[in-house]
């Protein structure tokens, strides 16, 4: 199936294409916007961060934490529950990660981090998390709203950037998040060719078959998530993602019996030039080894000269491939009515 505009406009019905086009205005808008941010902290205190999120409110938050991996030098966390870890106190940093400003295990966590003393900032687009942080003085950034989580990558990611570049845990400041305004921008051109393009391409090869993406550790490992999620939310297909060489110590072995599913599975591996050379080995050889197994394997590397634009640059990709999966599906890529169904029956409990 060619693509053509009349596709877009009969299929994609709540207008993701115009959230993708617009990638790098948002990300131009948010290095504006987070620049002067008063972040009301006390710096000398902070000894751990835990930053709390879910679904698309929490990407940004894996990307900076894979990004600063090599740099911070307290722990990270992630926190993807209602309730937080132990060791959350007044030398916690708590970062509440909610777009919609009302996600409920984010609250319940924040919660829990203010009765245990940690200093707060949220980054949100309102709701009641919004209100907290204003009316209790939090440090927090306002960002805007009226579109999916996972469209508003770039105002959750900057000024998670622009925290982490203020407390000193990052090594590169506001020149990186101009290279890769550049290479959004430079990408965008070529992704929105519907005569032909890579993500495009991708996406032709992936159709009717379940996406297993492989990343190595550390920078890549949370753009792997954003692939697999972007699948599962834009494409409405089941993903799957593991990091190397984690997998090569157990998965690896699960490809051994797969003949039921033979003509059904699509490998897709991402690297950067900074993952360690046994990782790259690794991949190699476990491409070598499966890639028989698959109807369609691809490798894509990042480009770049700041780990922010190499990282970046994939992630872009990804959300394409993504979107163009759904159009060939004919599928609208932006209603979620499994999750919103789900929320519903929580309600009436």
């Amino acid at each position: 199936m060619t693509i053509a505009k009349s596709d877009i406009s009969r299929i994609d019905k709540d207008k993701m294409w115009d959230y993708l086009i617009r990638f790098p205005v948002h990300w131009q808008e948010a290095v504006e916007f987070s620049r002067n941010v008063d972040w009301a902290l006390d710096s000398k205190k902070i000894r751990n961060i835990c930053m709390a999120g879910m679904g698309g409110s929490a990407i940004g938050a894996d990307l900076m934490a894979a990004y600063s991996i090599n740099q911070c030098e307290i722990p990270v966390q992630i926190n993807r529950s209602y309730d937080i870890p132990h060791w959350v106190g007044p030398e916690t940093l708590f970062i509440a990660c909610s777009f919609s400003g009302n996600t409920e295990e984010t609250l319940s966590a924040l919660d829990q981090a203010i009765n245990k003393g940690a200093q707060i900032v949220a980054i949100t687009s309102g709701g009641k998390l919004l209100i907290e942080a204003s009316r209790e003085g939090y440090g927090y950034v306002k960002i805007p709203g009226g579109m999916p989580p996972r469209a508003a990558l770039a105002y959750s990611f900057v000024p998670l950037f622009r925290l982490f570049d203020f407390l000193g845990y990052t090594d590169e400041n506001e020149g990186a998040l101009l290279e890769t305004l550049t290479m959004l921008r430079e990408q965008i051109s070529l992704f929105s060719d519907l005569g032909g393009n890579q993500a495009l391409t991708i996406a032709r090869e992936l159709q009717d078959t379940l996406p297993i993406i492989y990343t190595g550790t550390g920078l890549m490992e949370p753009v792997g998530i954003r692939w697999k999620s972007q699948f599962q939310e834009n494409s409405k297909i089941l993903s799957f993602n593991n990091t190397i060489p984690e997998m090569n110590h157990n998965e690896i072995v699960g490809w051994e019996q797969i003949a039921h599913l033979t003509g059904r599975l699509s490998v897709i591996m991402l690297e950067d030039e900074g993952d360690h050379e046994k990782v790259k080995q690794r991949m190699r050889i476990a491409r070598e080894l499966i890639e028989d197994m698959t109807v369609y394997t691809t490798w894509l590397k990042t480009s770049g000269e700041s780990r922010l634009t190499r990282q970046f640059s994939l992630v872009q990709i990804g959300d394409w491939v993504s979107y163009y999966l759904a159009i060939l599906n004919e599928v609208d890529p932006t209603p979620i009515a499994k999750t919103e169904l789900l929320k519903s029956r929580l309600a009436e409990l």
